[in-house]
């Protein structure tokens, strides 16, 4: 799945970008006290760790 997908995904369950460092979106929750970081690459996809780590904090499912 690439960027563009999980960033549209985060943004509809109101989760916001707190940061940008380089490549690196870190996003926030009103209702989380942390932040996630999901890897902006263009338009490779990102690996299935990354995106079970996402899964994991966010209680999304991307797939």
């Amino acid at each position: 799945m690439v960027f563009k997908k999980i960033d549209k995904l985060l943004r509809k369950n109101n989760w916001y970008v707190a940061r940008v460092k380089g490549s690196h979106y870190q996003y926030k929750h009103a209702d989380y006290n942390y932040c996630i970081t999901v890897p902006n690459h263009g338009k490779s996809d990102l690996s299935i760790g990354v995106l079970k780590n996402i899964e994991e904090k966010t209680g999304l499912s991307f797939r």
